[in-house]
């Protein structure tokens, strides 16, 4: 004899209290820049050139060439999340386990505080590498995400970099693409020890693919994981980021060219939940200062979709 249960609806088990977190991307922009820290509000990056012309050797000096100041200002601007929750909403479903056993404890903390504090983490850091890039502080960006200060890109628009090409890259012309761009390099670049290229991981992905068809099985794989990797004969590094991802933007340059100011270094991690007995409600807050800017846009080499 068998079971009938055709008649009963299925049993979902929804009395697990493991939270699955969505999908967020880790910021990588920040391992290839400098930091400025200590930015309350802004601060001028001291830029100096030199340049002095050979001489006949003799007797007799005369003065020649310059030295020549200049700055760059990098702002930042506070950043903040911030939000309420009462624990009472989670009562009524499934979410009632989990609270904490008896009323007054399950208001004054939750058994999840930490995953709240994950997710809350992860979520401004992918937010800070979309703005760090895609930021445009213009009043007409109403993207809460972007509109918070300018990014590397506004500033690279705003200035006069090389730019070598533009148009789509694909799986077919990424490699000549970025090493058209390493080309174009000047020659006071092309020796330095921290140039990078920057692409999103979009088109990171296609050069390496790229690399797969053209048969060029040659070239260590496992230089490629992460999203970083060298590029082979040339003296750049190349970084797949998340904020240049969809903008099919190549940007070369060295390491020491691109800041990101923050005040305290790891502010954007002091995460914190409190009860407050006023109005029985858990609140929590993060609070940071973030700004980038670019010393020289001039020392940039850059590919640009149109």
């Amino acid at each position: 004899m068998s079971f009938d249960v055709s008649s009963l609806t299925e049993y979902v088990d929804q009395s697990s209290k493991d939270l699955i977190h969505a999908l967020y991307f880790e910021g990588t922009t920040q391992d290839y820049v400098s930091f400025k820290v200590g930015v309350k509000h802004k601060e001028a990056l001291q830029l100096f050139d030199v340049t002095g012309y050979p001489q006949d050797d003799s007797c007799s000096n005369t003065a020649s060439g310059a030295t020549t100041f200049t700055q760059a200002e990098l702002a930042v601007v506070g950043i903040k999340y911030f939000d309420s929750l009462c624990p009472q909403d989670l009562e009524d479903k499934w979410t009632q386990h989990l609270l904490r056993q008896g009323a007054n404890a399950q208001m004054e903390g939750l058994t999840f505080e930490e995953d709240v504090a994950y997710a809350v983490l992860a979520t401004a850091q992918a937010n800070n590498e979309t703005c760090i890039w895609q930021g445009d502080n213009a009043g007409s960006n109403l993207d809460p995400i972007t509109n918070k200060f300018d990014g590397f890109l506004t500033l690279i628009d705003a200035g006069s970099p090389t730019i070598q090409g533009t148009g789509a890259i694909t799986i077919s012309n990424a490699v000549d693409t970025i090493t058209a761009v390493c080309d174009a390099r000047p020659a006071r670049l092309r020796r330095k020890k921290d140039q990078v290229a920057f692409v999103g991981t979009d088109v990171f992905d296609e050069w390496v693919t790229n690399q797969i068809n053209d048969n060029n099985f040659h070239i260590d794989k496992t230089d490629q994981m992460n999203y970083v990797s060298k590029i082979p004969g040339k003296n750049v590094t190349l970084v797949g980021v998340h904020g240049l991802d969809g903008t099919d933007r190549v940007v070369l340059g060295q390491k020491s060219n691109f800041y990101i100011g923050v005040d305290g270094m790891n502010d954007w991690e002091q995460f914190r939940m409190w009860y407050s007995e006023d109005d029985d409600i858990l609140y929590y807050r993060l609070r940071y200062k973030l700004g980038v800017q670019i010393a020289r846009v001039e020392d940039l080499v850059v590919h640009n979709l149109s």
